[in-house]
């Protein structure tokens, strides 16, 4: 599907510079801006994908990998603070 659309000069221009310090073209950044404002959470889902394979591979819940996490949490909390 194509949709054409004018984008003003000063957005246009953001744009190309986000687009030239990404390292992508200005389509690229346009497709993924429009892509996050459909789906907020995709970038955290991205990110969390990794997780969830662990946690398939592992036959963890959500529940339990929670906890795991929160008890690790803690043990920093204390490495840091000495205790």
């Amino acid at each position: 599907m194509t949709i054409h659309i004018e984008i003003p000069d000063p957005l246009a221009q953001r744009i190309a510079e986000a687009a030239k310090s990404q390292g992508k073209t200005p389509e690229a950044v346009v497709l993924e801006a429009v892509e996050t404002k459909l789906n907020p959470l995709s970038a955290l889902e991205e990110m969390l994908a990794p997780v969830y394979k662990r946690m398939e591979e592992l036959g963890e819940s959500e529940d339990e990998t929670a906890e795991y996490l929160e008890k690790v949490k803690h043990e920093i909390r204390k490495e840091r603070v000495g205790v």
